[in-house]
């Protein structure tokens, strides 16, 4: 599992624009491993690196005075270079979540597109947990939701969600 870890995690480290090389990994790691633990250490490695990036960037934790806003310019526009209007729309925004509906290029999305590959399964086992992660660094008490029936290919956008919980 190590050996197939280092794989995954150099081209995940090293992408440029294109991930069919990745996701190609990803596919024969899952001959042997299975889909589900190959998009597993994928899973890892997002984590991994985005944690190193908040750390390297992320300056005034502390003082986070609207928790929903900052988690959204934080992830959306400062780590994923996203904007509005020509990447996507926000369809709600209100004191518990805001909605985005996203539909900027997306290397992910063209891998599973060109390689026959599920984006709900791809996006739910290898990216979602990554972004409640990074949220909340953020904030503790926020959280991400991805709307799976709104997701492309299937639809022509992404529709995601930071909610912002009571715990």
């Amino acid at each position: 599992m190590e050996d197939h870890f280092f794989r995954i995690k150099q081209l995940y480290d090293n992408l440029k624009g294109d991930s069919t090389g990745l996701f190609s990994e990803i596919l024969a790691v899952s001959q042997e491993t299975g889909l589900d633990k190959a998009l597993a250490l994928l899973e890892k490695c997002v984590i991994e690196k985005r944690s190193a990036w908040l750390e390297a960037n992320l300056l005034e934790r502390d003082k986070v005075d609207d928790p929903l806003m900052a988690g959204y310019r934080w992830f959306y526009e400062n780590y994923l270079h996203v904007s509005l209007p020509e990447d996507g729309e926000i369809i709600e925004h209100n004191d518990k979540q805001i909605i985005m509906r996203w539909w900027n290029p997306c290397p992910t999305l063209d891998a599973c597109v060109k390689l026959g590959l599920d984006t709900r399964q791809v996006c739910q086992k290898a990216y979602h947990r990554p972004v409640t992660e990074f949220l909340k660094t953020i904030h503790p008490n926020l959280r991400f939701e991805r709307n799976y029936r709104c997701i492309r290919p299937y639809t022509p956008y992404c529709e995601e969600i930071i909610k912002l919980v009571n715990k």
